[in-house]
């Protein structure tokens, strides 16, 4: 059995799915079967006030040591969306989640500015998804947004995947508090992050590994990290140590 100490970044909640009751039981089942210790964990929802799904994860979540807590936030809604960072860090959240591409605006949009600047003072991480520029999403958005608050760590889910990879490591090169995470990735073609890893420009200290279960399947995720041909240190951190390292874990 491997002792390795596996953390997952990005893992969801949904009461729901693929048809069966999921919740907090479907999310340590899901850890069980791949092998995972600690799980970052959102709620399963995107609505346009995601304050009433916050809430809901926040109790479930309480009391199971395996689970962080995690509270999506949507900056359009101003001076709401900071109370309730507020609140949900209160309640025990570890990092907000940023979802620009379900809320509608661009990441480098001056309302972000705000939940940045509060994730500043309250010592959280961001939590934010990469993609298509057209989307609101694209990588170089998240370093210019670093630029702007060098000071909050912040993991980039997805490192770009797929057309714009080069996008998300160049941020990650000029913004040192940038990390790649490898959700859905990891999965799908682990060569690419052996690839980025073994680049000069990015290394395995800089990627934290994450599933984006239920939908991506974990086990295939531990899997590809595991069998791409990294070497035993460069694993251990991107599986887990640096994610341990950002939670104080």
């Amino acid at each position: 059995m491997n002792s390795q100490f596996v953390a997952d970044f990005e893992a969801y909640m949904p009461a729901e799915f693929n048809g069966a009751t999921y919740g907090k039981a479907g999310i340590l089942a899901t850890a069980d079967e791949a092998g995972i210790d600690v799980c970052v964990v959102f709620p399963g929802g995107l609505p346009p006030d995601p304050k009433d799904i916050n809430a809901e994860l926040l109790q479930e979540a309480k009391g199971e040591s395996r689970i962080l807590p995690g509270c999506l936030i949507n900056p359009t809604l101003g001076p709401d969306a900071s109370d309730d960072l507020k609140r949900c860090v209160d309640a025990g959240a570890r990092t907000v989640k940023l979802m620009a591409a379900a809320h509608r605006y661009r990441l480098d949009a001056p309302c972000v500015d705000p939940i940045m600047e509060l994730a500043h003072s309250l010592g959280i991480p961001a939590t934010i998804h990469s993609g298509s520029p057209m989307s609101g999403c694209s990588p170089e958005f998240i370093g210019t947004l670093a630029q702007r608050h060098p000071d909050v760590v912040i993991i980039m889910d997805h490192m770009g995947y797929r057309e714009w990879t080069g996008l998300a490591v160049q941020a990650a090169v000029e913004n040192p508090k940038i990390y790649l995470g490898t959700t859905l990735i990891a999965a799908a073609e682990p060569i690419s992050i052996k690839n980025i890893a073994r680049s000069g420009r990015i290394g395995a200290d800089r990627i934290v590994f994450g599933t984006n279960s239920p939908s991506g399947m974990a086990v295939n995720g531990v899997n590809g990290i595991r069998n791409i041909g990294f070497t035993d240190e460069e694993a251990a951190l991107i599986l887990g140590e640096n994610l341990k390292a950002i939670y104080g874990l």
